[in-house]
């Protein structure tokens, strides 16, 4: 199913003003709808146990679909104007069972038919909407304007299934039920595989059809935004139903990743990266389905993870991928190189290493393995220590992950690291910058990584820690000593010279969100003004659950001065920064922030103020918005602007933060603050899968597994646990398969989970 999605495309050209050097800025909404706070949801997490069942069924009974092509072998032969009666899903939280959804075909294209539900038609779709749909469905994409979605999507993966006799995609615009009533969260459409059964007791209103359903409240399909939002779904959902022809019971996270290359394939943007970029250090194959914001972040590293595959192994490796067979995981990606042409020696074991230097050093010209090619991509975020002098500190190291330390002030650096690790568990590099360039050194844990010319030659090292088990954390255990490194550490996006200001009304803000750096403190904030003048503005906290940057304040108001106004041409470098000091306001820079400026009169007059943007290279504006009041033809609402295709604007606002004048960093592992049993991954399984789970606080701990009747099957962990995330991998090799159930008990903590064995 499609992930959750914050930020749509509404696009819109304004006017641009004398004082604005570039031709054109582009106006995209972060939501869908106007002060709503509306966003798309993953259908999954309603279909739930009933998604999970029928693919259950589906890898039982494949005699089942085998049969269904002989049932129907003409095609549908619908023409604009036929009507139809469909089965849709309630998807609302509390949904009840599929209903008919009463629908007119309204277009025939060459790979679709395109039907809308009766009640929506005029009112929420129109003509020229759906054409829009068949369209990019049929003929064209972001990506290339001769071909469509269809087209694309076979190409890279595959034959979509026919159990229908016809082998046109049926689209069905309607107001999904999800629960939406304003706001809040919306499923914007989704491919569920019961309709690829025949209408039996199994599934008894089965469309037997190749359906994908496309929602029209509140995805606005008269809007440009809404159309690419929605054929990006299309493109995603597409894939899932190509990937069920191939592989009925498929691991999420290979599925899901997969989709999400099908929307970048197809030429809409790549999934928000900020999510798995803070979060390096957790399984890489996890996939938490019932959890709506943590999902989040496991689309984000699928699309990460899959990204590098693209571009290692160029799209034809999707199409081995995909059509496999039952492996799941690693196990399914060597089988898919394997198979790859152009012939490859690289395996999982091999690519994983590459890609941890790549999500942090991210330059091909360093060596083509250890960085992308993809304009914009967003690092892994380190814990970053401003002084090279760190105390012993321990961390688990997750299993396929990885933790980052970066050291970026002082001289004559040397680190320790070490570990508990099992023979080949534990991957450590050192990544380091400066005037003297990009190198990747190994490390040798337990023997002193030295650098002398820390702070000269190289200015930033940055230690990749990462676990290629796959099933086991160890812990890592570093400290460092060294010369100096007390300032301040700026924070910024925007790169080079200021090229302007934007054309924006009294009233509007202006804002750009960091990256939380554990255990910093917030010292001051610099923007760049265009003129002599004073802004008034705020630090808020940030999460991207909140549909707005601007979420708690953490010091409100602040305010801004300058005394001059720089001539024209701008002088370089920039002279007008003014500074915010906030050392009083004893802010934590720990977690995400928000710094934003609200504007007064017109731009032009003496006084009015302004900040100066940049333009820098990419596509994911997941960093500087803008709150206009009067967006040209839009409507009041939180907004990105993008220069073009291939660049956006980006507000000249940075971000000071350090520990202190004189104390080094305490940089500590984030413990669990309560207990806590995770559903097992994947599930169903065939022959293994893997355990979670959270100790609050050290206690003997008991991990067990149970039959039907209650009776222990297998011990996993019986033993003292300090707290922490745990993982553990069970392999049912010699078991009936069937549904098991697993017991931890932490102390006074006791919960039990099902999970489903597949033989």
């Amino acid at each position: 199913m499609k992930r959750i999605a914050y930020y749509a495309v509404f696009v819109l050209v304004l006017t641009v003003l004398p004082f604005i050097a570039p031709a054109q800025v582009t106006l995209q909404s972060v939501e869908e709808r106007t002060n709503t706070g509306s966003y798309p949801i993953d259908a999954r997490l309603r279909l739930g146990d009933r998604e999970t069942a029928i693919e259950a069924y589906a890898r039982q009974h494949p005699e089942v679909l085998r049969q269904t092509g002989l049932n129907k072998p003409t095609n549908w032969g619908f023409s604009v104007g036929s009507p139809k009666i469909w089965y849709a899903d309630d998807l609302e939280p509390d949904g009840g069972p599929r209903y008919q959804v009463a629908s007119t075909c309204r277009a025939v294209g060459t790979n679709c038919y395109v039907f809308v539900e009766d009640a929506s038609w005029g009112s929420r779709v129109t003509q020229s909407a759906v054409d829009a749909v068949a369209k990019a469905f049929d003929l064209s994409t972001p990506a290339n304007p001769s071909k469509g979605i269809y087209q694309m999507d076979v190409e890279a993966f595959g034959n979509p299934p026919d159990v229908d006799g016809d082998p046109k995609i049926i689209i069905l615009i309607l107001d999904i039920r999800d629960g939406f009533t304003g706001s809040g969260g919306y499923i914007a459409g989704y491919f569920y595989a019961y309709n690829e059964f025949p209408a039996s007791g199994q599934t008894p209103t089965s469309n037997v059809a190749e359906i994908y359903f496309l929602d029209c409240n509140p995805l606005n399909l008269v809007s440009q935004a809404g159309i690419n939002l929605g054929m990006s779904f299309a493109a995603h959902e597409f894939q899932h139903m190509i990937h069920f022809n191939y592989n009925r019971l498929s691991d999420t996270f290979t599925n899901e990743g997969c989709s999400l290359m099908a929307e970048v394939y197809c030429g809409y943007p790549i999934e928000n990266q900020s999510p798995w970029a803070n979060e390096t250090n957790h399984y890489l194959f996890d996939w938490r389905r019932g959890d709506l914001d943590l999902v989040l972040n496991d689309y984000s590293r699928a699309s990460r993870f899959f990204l590098y595959f693209k571009e290692q192994f160029e799209m034809s490796i999707f199409k081995d991928i995909v059509q496999i067979g039952v492996l799941t995981g690693s196990a399914r990606l060597d089988a898919a190189l394997a198979l790859h042409v152009p012939v490859t020696a690289r395996r999982f074991a091999d690519i994983f290493p590459d890609w941890l230097i790549a999500n942090m050093l991210n330059d091909v010209s360093v060596n083509p393995k250890w960085g992308y090619t993809y304009a914009g991509l967003k690092k892994a975020v380190p814990k970053v220590f401003l002084s090279p002098n760190v105390s012993s500190t321990m961390e688990a190291v997750q299993p396929l992950a990885a933790a980052y330390y970066s050291f970026s002030s002082g001289t004559s650096l040397t680190v320790n690291i070490s570990n508990d690790a099992g023979s080949g568990w534990a991957f450590t590099q050192a990544i380091e910058t400066g005037p003297g360039g990009k190198r990747v050194l190994p490390v040798t844990p337990g023997t002193p990584f030295v650098e002398t010319e820390f702070g000269t030659t190289y200015t930033d090292v940055t230690f990749v820690v990462g676990n290629v088990n796959e099933t086991s954390a160890y812990t890592v255990t570093y400290s460092a000593t060294g010369e100096g490194g007390t300032s301040a550490m700026e924070l910024k996006w925007d790169q080079g010279e200021p090229t302007g200001y934007l054309p924006q009304s009294a009233g509007d803000t202006v804002a750009v969100t960091f990256d939380g750096v554990p255990g910093a403190k917030l010292d001051s904030v610099r923007v760049a003004l265009r003129r002599a003048c004073t802004i008034v503005g705020g630090v808020w906290e940030y999460s991207s659950a909140t549909r707005s940057p601007l979420g708690a304040p953490l010091a409100v108001p602040i305010t801004a001065s300058i005394a001059t106004t720089p001539s024209v041409p701008y002088p370089v470098p920039w002279p007008n920064w003014a500074t915010v000091d906030l050392r009083s306001k004893n802010i934590s820079a720990a977690t995400a922030f928000t710094v934003g400026f609200v504007y007064t009169g017109a731009g032009s007059a003496a006084g009015d103020p302004r900040v100066m943007v940049v333009a820098i290279p990419g596509t994911l504006p997941f960093h500087s918005f803008s709150y206009l009041n009067t967006p040209g033809s839009g409507v009041p609402n939180w907004y990105y602007l993008s220069k073009n295709a291939d660049s956006i604007w980006v507000y000249m606002i940075r971000a000071y933060v350090s520990f202190g004048p004189t104390d080094a960093p305490v940089v500590k592992e984030l413990l669990p603050s309560a207990m806590k049993l995770n559903q097992n991954y994947p599930n169903p399984f065939n022959p293994s899968t893997t355990i979670g789970f959270s100790i609050a606080s050290q206690c003997r701990t008991t991990l067990k597994i149970y039959d039907l009747l209650g009776r222990e099957v297998e011990t996993l962990i019986d033993d003292v646990y300090a707290a922490g995330r745990y993982n553990v991998r069970w392999h049912s090799e010699g078991l009936a398969g069937g549904t098991y159930f697993y017991r931890l008990q932490a102390g006074d903590y006791v919960e039990s989970k099902k999970l489903l064995y597949l033989k």
